[in-house]
């Protein structure tokens, strides 16, 4: 059963979320890319942007590949239309350049030019995922300003935990009306993510003074591993691991689907 079934997606504009995190791996990308292809397999528009300039991976991932990157369109190169790649389960993916390692700084002008081409695609799809570098650079923070929320991704560890309080202390100082979720990955189990969501909640509520939404608990899986050495997202497994299990209430969430009255992807 399509998750067209369960709720309409066709909005007049895209919902765009940047998925950041304040440290390296932490999951980021592997979270992006799973609950991407979740959402395009259940019958949304999704496109999903790699905009970790420098140490791109999502075309590693989804083993896909793109005549232009997102580099080509800052530099006005390229269009936006030119770069888009097809993705598995009709997913849509704009590519940034693997393995450069050095990143790439932009200027004020530079972002503009991909605001606008970004916005010709504003009614083209109904959830847009940027999936940016680690970290507090200008870099990141300029693609995390252009969506409607950003979600931060954490683990349970200390240094995962303080980074995560640095880009939402950043997000509430510089644009404090912008929606702020978070998920909990690498999670003993859901309760242990709730608890460490709620311990960080009540800081974050203590010293910002601002609320911050739970999107969900990724529980620890091995097969992430495995998956990751194989290049091949879990997303597109017959069998159904925790870690997916677990994206797709995450999905469930964004969506505001509570309960599915028909059977849909999202309860497989």
């Amino acid at each position: 059963m399509a998750f067209a079934d369960n709720v309409s997606m066709k909005t007049s504009r895209s919902r765009v979320y940047a998925v950041t995190s304040g440290k390296g791996g932490v999951g980021k990308t592997f979270i992006a890319v799973n609950l991407s292809i979740l959402l395009s397999k259940a019958g949304a528009r999704v496109l999903l942007i790699d905009a970790d300039m420098g140490l791109a991976n999502v075309d590693l991932m989804t083993g896909i590949s793109s005549r232009h990157t997102i580099e080509e369109i800052i530099n006005g190169n390229a269009s936006i239309f030119s770069s888009l790649a097809d993705g598995p389960e009709g997913l849509t993916i704009l590519p940034a350049s693997s393995g450069l390692g050095k990143i790439q700084e932009m200027g004020d002008d530079s972002m503009a030019v991909f605001r606008k081409e970004l916005l010709k695609l504003e009614n083209a799809f109904d959830l847009i995922f940027i999936d940016t570098g680690a970290g507090i650079s200008a870099n990141v923070v300029d693609f995390v300003f252009m969506a409607d929320e950003v979600i931060v991704i954490m683990t349970p560890e200390p240094t995962a935990f303080a980074d995560a309080y640095a880009m939402v202390k950043l997000v509430s100082l510089q644009k404090p009306e912008m929606k702020v979720g978070v998920i909990v990955n690498i999670a003993r189990n859901e309760e242990d993510g709730e608890r460490i969501f709620s311990k960080f909640s009540e800081i974050v509520k203590r010293f910002l003074e601002r609320p911050i939404m739970y999107r969900g608990t990724i529980v620890r899986d091995p097969a992430v591993s495995e998956a990751v050495i194989r290049q091949v997202p879990l997303a597109l497994s017959s069998g159904s691991t925790p870690s997916i299990q677990s994206i797709r209430k995450i999905a469930k969430n964004l969506l505001g689907i509570k309960s599915a009255k028909k059977p849909s992807l999202f309860n497989r």
